[in-house]
């Protein structure tokens, strides 16, 4: 298993859903739509973390894909509670670590990208 491949690419995967989050929060189109972003974003994740997954396996790695999902959340775990919540999500709206990390919205995200990662080993590697 390389798990630092999969810690990178997570922390690739944090960027990129942090620019398409900072897109979907300030976009004249949809930032105005509540709880329909989400949705947005939930339908963006699966080819976001599906690159990743490509990304991960494409060396001819054979890694569990769910132990690799866990990993690369483990990864924008960490990115999100050192940058986006004392930078972002806190300041402004006085978020705390443990409502940000709890909130349903957040762990749907976690759940999808272990199972998108794990479906894809399945699928293309297993």
């Amino acid at each position: 298993m390389n798990a630092l491949r999969a810690l990178l690419v997570g922390a690739l995967l944090w960027a990129v859903i942090f620019i398409e989050w900072s897109i979907l929060l300030f976009a004249p189109v949809v930032k105005d739509m509540g709880d329909r972003q989400n949705f947005v974003h939930y339908v963006l994740l699966i080819p976001i973390v599906l690159f990743g997954a490509w990304l991960f396996y494409k060396n001819g790695n054979k890694t569990n894909g769910f132990l690799a999902g866990v990993l690369m959340l483990i990864a924008g775990i960490v990115l999100d509670a050192l940058i986006t919540v004392p930078l972002f999500a806190g300041p402004q709206n006085g978020v705390t670590h443990v409502e940000f990390f709890t909130s349903g919205w957040m762990l749907i995200g976690f759940v999808e990208l272990i199972l998108i990662s794990g479906l894809y080993w399945m699928k293309k590697v297993k």
